[in-house]
């Protein structure tokens, strides 16, 4: 079994390490994966979710870092806290051999405790974007120097850390950190494909405080070259919304389709099309998974809720997602009063309380999950038979990494989502944007005849929860929001002082060109007073005589010169008669 990694390029000790875990047969991503990051590639791996995502980037940096143990060697940044712990656990697992240093950089945790840790090189850092770039501003050159021999850039959900106010932190974190080096590989792994991670087109930058305007994500990843960039879809009953090429060449014979296995370079035509829309995706839905959906009134959702988690039966797992915080610990206590074994996962938690509540959920202890889209990513619980939506996702790619916890690694699972009079709207654009079609859930505990005994009881639960959920969360809630308002308004003056500034220094600029063409024309118009005052000021130059031309005559035509001949001989002869004449007078007159 442990052959199969091997023939990828993976060490004979590491691939043990994957059977040790179970791992026999490297799934369709990592068949695509492991090889190009083992050939220094910068890899876009696209794949549903459960598909084996971690494992494709974690064994080839933890092959490349065997011969290479010092300092910081990779750095994966992850949208939530959960998913970063996760993560670790799996560089442990699959390097306990090399007995690999890791740290996590998160919030929840005392900086004190986490600037200790970098200052001892850990091999594996595993960090929100949000406390990693704290760590760098306030600890500047000890924390930064930690980073000096980084080889591996791993954003992990890279669609969720590319969007929005977590891109800010992104982009302020690849400027804090060392610049890239030619050694640097860049991996982005994402269940939602979107386009702005395989075109090199810029695209709006997510700050408007921004001077750049636009950004091109590739680009400020440090991927420059496109010939070093390769793109792997593997398609498992995958839905495509605009933007990706038709299939390519695979580098396996592989039961799923993989489309995109050519570097960029050569698809330009399939950049040319893919570029024009930056928030085009591909949707990756496993083929296991069955979606159906229940139209019922916004008011009595919890006693469906009920019903459903009822009908559930104590062996299986479910995932209830919520839109809010509060509501999520809403839920909770009232299936807790209820008497449901249930735990959450929200914001409102302390990290070591979200920590024991995954547990207790992947243990079975809890068997019922209540969270917000804080776990809809990443979270690897492989025995999650039903995903109800509480509340209707607002994004389609939120849908998919909602119902990706569920059907993982071949196993079925179901989605139901609650859809209330105000969530057609959203249900219909999900529907359109995954090419999906939600059925009709027809369970007994849909029936009305379910829901109306329980009425009574979940209302008088729910008016308890809502007094529990004020006495402990309230405050919080309040300040969170204060904090939130501050920000907000923080975020609001900056950028309105960075487009006055940009508007200063647009009028600066026009001011400058318009004072430049005032002085242009006074200089011209000075050079021309001073030509014309010279010109007044000189003698007018003399004109110069022309020379007359003398034309010579013509030659006579032969029948002037023949008349001038005769003419000329006449005159000659009439000459000589009157000089003979005078002679003969001459004679004459003496002898008289």
């Amino acid at each position: 079994m442990a052959q199969q990694f091997q023939q990828l390029g993976v060490q004979p000790w590491l691939a043990k390490q994957c059977s040790y875990m179970a791992l026999h047969t490297p799934t369709p991503i990592q068949q695509r994966c492991i090889p190009a990051v083992l050939a220094g590639r910068h890899v876009v791996g696209g794949a549903a979710t459960g598909s084996g995502k971690t494992a494709a980037f974690a064994l080839p940096i933890l092959q490349t870092l065997a011969a290479d143990t010092y300092g910081v060697y990779a750095l994966v940044l992850t949208p939530s806290r959960e998913l970063a712990y996760q993560i670790i656990d799996q560089f442990i697992a699959f390097g306990a051999p090399l007995q690999v240093r890791t740290m996590l950089a998160i919030g929840g945790v005392a900086t004190e405790t986490q600037i200790d840790a970098l200052k001892a090189r850990p091999h594996i850092v595993a960090a929100t974007p949000g406390r990693l770039c704290h760590l760098l501003r306030t600890f500047g050159p000890e924390v930064k120097g930690a980073f000096g021999h980084l080889r591996y850039l791993v954003l992990d959900e890279a669609d969720r850390l590319t969007e929005g106010d977590i891109q800010r932190d992104v982009w302020a974190l690849l400027r804090l950190l060392p610049p890239a080096t030619k050694s640097r590989q860049v991996l982005l792994f994402t269940a939602t494909l979107h386009t702005r991670l395989t075109s090199f087109a810029p695209v709006a930058a997510a700050d408007a405080s921004t001077a750049e305007g636009e950004v091109s994500v590739l680009a400020e990843l440090g991927i420059t070259d496109p010939t070093t960039l390769e793109v792997f879809v593997v398609r498992e009953a995958i839905q495509e919304q605009g933007g990706m090429t038709t299939p390519g060449t695979a580098r396996a014979p592989l039961d799923a389709e993989a489309t995109n296995t050519h570097e960029v370079g050569n698809r330009e035509a399939a950049n040319a099309s893919t570029s024009s829309s930056a928030s085009a995706s591909v949707f990756h839905l496993p083929e296991t998974l069955q979606q159906h959906y229940l139209f019922i009134p916004n008011m009595v959702k919890l006693p469906y809720l009920v019903a459903a988690l009822q009908a559930q039966g104590k062996s299986q797992s479910t995932i209830v997602y919520v839109n809010s915080c509060l509501r999520a610990e809403l839920v909770r206590l009232t299936l807790q009063l209820l008497g449901f074994p249930v735990c959450s996962l929200d914001s409102l938690l302390t990290q070591q309380h979200r920590l024991d509540n995954v547990a207790s959920f992947k243990l079975g202890i809890s068997r019922i999950l209540v969270c917000t889209d804080i776990a809809a990513r990443g979270l690897d619980i492989p025995m999650v038979g039903l995903v109800l939506h509480y509340d209707v996702p607002k994004h389609a790619d939120t849908y998919v990494h909602r119902v990706g916890r569920t059907a993982r690694a071949g196993r079925e699972g179901h989605s139901v989502a609650f859809v209330s009079e105000y969530d057609v709207s959203l249900v219909q654009r999900i529907e359109k944007k995954t090419k999906t079609t939600l059925g009709r859930w027809r369970s007994p505990a849909a029936k009305e005849t379910a829901i109306l005994p329980l009425l009574d009881e979940v209302s008088s639960a729910k008016v308890q929860a809502k007094q529990q959920v004020e006495e402990q969360f309230g405050a919080r809630v309040r300040t969170n929001k204060t904090h939130a308002a501050v920000k907000r308004d923080a975020r609001a003056r900056a950028q309105t002082a960075a487009m006055a500034q940009a508007h200063e220094r647009r009028e600066r600029r026009e001011q400058e060109r318009h004072r430049r063409g005032a002085k242009q024309r006074e200089t011209h118009e000075e050079e021309r007073e001073e030509g014309r005052s010279k010109a007044a000021a000189s003698p007018p130059p003399e004109k110069p005589v022309a020379a007359k031309r003398v034309r010579s005559p013509a030659a006579p035509s032969a029948s002037k010169k023949s008349k001038t001949t005769a003419t000329d001989a006449e005159a000659s002869s009439s000459k000589l008669a009157g000089s003979a004449t005078r002679k003969k007078v001459g004679k004459i007159a003496p002898g008289r």
